[in-house]
This record gives structure tokens, sequence and C-alpha cells, in this order.
């Protein structure tokens, strides 16, 4: 028996390879196809000491203290946002082109998409 949940996943693999197929040869004969971003990261390292003296409440007997951090980490747009695009063109006859720019923030240190600000357009134009 075949459940209804399992049909819908399959049939919704199927229309996202059907779509990428659909699209896969004006992408490959585009007359202008370009590959862009901005990838910015870097080591980040950081090192403090707090310095104090502690007063006992009940003796007033005042004790000095000293406290030491350090962390470190990888991490990403340190000075620039960083993203990734693709865009392109092709030519369909009659001074017209199809265009799109597909981009995308993303975060270096782990590879997963950063703020949901990517831009999507797709269009026809002269």
């Amino acid at each position: 028996m075949v459940s209804t949940l399992s049909l819908s996943k399959n049939a919704l693999r199927l229309a996202g390879r059907m779509l990428i197929l659909l699209f896969l040869p004006a992408i490959a004969h585009a007359t202008d196809l370009q590959l862009y971003g901005t990838l910015d990261g870097g080591y980040r390292y950081h090192s403090s000491k707090t310095q104090g003296h502690f007063t006992h409440p009940d003796t007033g007997q005042s004790t000095p203290f000293s406290i030491r951090s350090q962390s470190s980490s990888i991490g990403s747009s340190l000075k620039n946002d960083s993203k990734i695009g693709l865009r392109g063109s092709h030519e369909i006859g009659g001074g017209n082109r199809i265009f799109f720019e597909l981009e995308e923030d993303v975060d270096i240190a782990t590879g997963r998409r950063g703020r949901d600000r990517g831009t999507r357009v797709i269009g026809i134009g002269g």
C-alpha cells in the first residue's frame, strides 16, 4: 500500500527534476552566463583580562583578582557580506532576451545560507 505522503514527495522530486531539465538547455546555451560573488571571512581571536578587588562583606578585607578569557573562531562577513550568484541571458529572437539573476547570502564558516535576503530576478526584455 502506497501512502499519500510518500507519493506526493516523489511527485515533488520528479517535478523538480523536470524543471531542472527544462531550464538546463537554456542555461547551457546562454550567450552570457556569469558566476560571481564575494567571499569574506577569516580567523577571529579575542583575548581579554579583567582585574579588580573583591571586598569581603563581613571582614572588609580586600582580595585582588584577575580573570583571563580567550576565544577563537572562523568568521564570515567580517568586512563585507559574503554572497554568491549566477546571472545570465539568452537571445530568444525578435530582439528579445530572457534574463535571470540568482543571488544568495552565504555564511562561509558554516556553509549555510545567510540572511533570507536572496535576489531572484527572471524576466524578458529587449
